[in-house]
């Protein structure tokens, strides 16, 4: 889901030349909203001192007014509680325009500011590249809560009751003998887990999820995790041991990010071992900056990796904007190449404007023996 994200921002984004991109680090659960709040002066004050070389002096005060409000506005959110379960946010805002988003993250972030024509999105895609759009049921033997998460938003969609009797030690319930009493609380536990399971599935049609997870009563948990995955198959539907008995959306955003990082450890691994494996064997991938500059020019890069982001100065043409490492003469059209700060940047922006996708790990890899960076093809180079 992250890259319909990036993607939008694209898409929001595209024709404004004049953007300013930030990255704040508001984890209420490590600092103080008087120390974030500190943290939002510093950035105003370093994104207004950069926004004059970037966008030159006849705008400076009206840009600088934009910055102030838009800092503040968040400044705002935060101290009134606003902004969720988020302990990062993303803000990208056209100077010349009304237009501005944040986006909400689950984990924090450096704290930067940067001004472009494109949207600056390493930091995003790093962030939110774990995470999945997740149906969440939290079962117990009288009641089940579902919940929709997706990185640090989570929606609380229903509860479902059931009415089952405890389980009772004497004998005599209604008449009943004991062993019939167990036998009346087992078939309605066994229809209530039925049920829990019909819920999930009409609520996974309802939306495009890529992950079911199920968490509460541990051996109910398991029973309703096998009934779901024989009627839906498409998905990966799992346990979440760590998801105990609860119905606070904290808590089961807590549980869902500590899965998804774990998970996305193993998926990534897999990928750069793949890629590295494809590019030795002389297939579809490609590994080493110099390699996926080249096939990024002749629009060929379907997946993007990089392992760790870091800003590496390249070269772009003047005439038709296809990008270099070191090269004096464009590789396309012989044109000149200009300096550029920040290749990797463009890259990522690239590769998703052609329609490609882009992981970021943030962390090293194998992919470090080949600058950090890979892709899979589309075709041949």
């Amino acid at each position: 889901m992250f890259e319909s994200v990036a993607k939008t921002l694209l898409k929001e984004c595209e024709g404004r030349s004049m953007l300013m991109s930030f990255y704040i680090d508001c984890d209420r659960s490590r600092r103080s909203v008087k120390e974030i709040s500190i943290d939002l002066k510093n950035l105003q004050k370093k994104a207004i001192e950069e926004e004059a070389l970037f966008c030159g002096e006849s705008d400076c005060k009206q840009y600088s007014e934009k910055i102030t409000f838009i800092l503040n506005r968040l400044n705002e959110e935060l101290v009134h509680g606003g902004l969720g379960e988020a302990k990062g946010i993303a803000c990208f805002v056209d100077l010349q325009g009304d237009y501005y988003r944040f986006v909400e993250l689950p984990t924090p972030v450096k704290n930067q500011v940067k001004f472009s024509d494109h949207p600056f999105l390493a930091p995003l895609i790093e962030t939110l590249c774990p995470h999945k759009l997740t149906l969440v049921a939290v079962v117990e033997a009288r009641r089940a809560n579902f919940f929709r998460v997706y990185a640090s938003t989570v929606d609380k969609l229903l509860t479902l009751e059931e009415d089952v009797p405890p389980k009772v030690k004497s004998a005599g319930w209604y008449g009943l003998e004991e062993t019939r009493i167990k036998r009346h609380v087992e078939n309605h536990v066994k229809n209530h887990l039925k049920n829990v399971a019909a819920t999930l599935r009409a609520l996974y049609e309802d939306e495009d999820y890529s992950l079911i997870l199920v968490g509460g009563n541990s051996n109910y948990a398991l029973v309703v995790a096998d009934l779901i995955k024989e009627i839906v198959t498409n998905i990966p539907v799992d346990v979440l041991a760590e998801l105990g008995i609860t119905d606070q959306p904290h808590v089961v955003v807590e549980a869902v990010t500590s899965y998804a990082l774990k998970s996305f450890v193993v998926e990534s691994s897999k990928l750069v071992e793949e890629i590295i494996t494809e590019y030795e064997k002389g297939g579809l991938a490609v590994a080493g900056l110099r390699g996926v500059v080249y096939a990024s020019n002749l629009f060929a890069v379907h997946q993007l990796l990089i392992d760790e982001y870091e800003p590496v100065a390249g070269k772009q043409c003047q005439s038709c904007g296809a990008l270099g490492v070191d090269e004096v003469e464009c590789p396309l059209c012989h044109g000149e190449m200009g300096e550029i700060e920040d290749l990797i940047d463009l890259l990522i922006y690239k590769t998703l404007r052609d329609n490609g996708d882009v992981l970021v790990i943030g962390g090293q890899s194998p992919l470090r023996e080949y600058d950090g960076i890979g892709a899979s093809l589309r075709f041949a180079v």
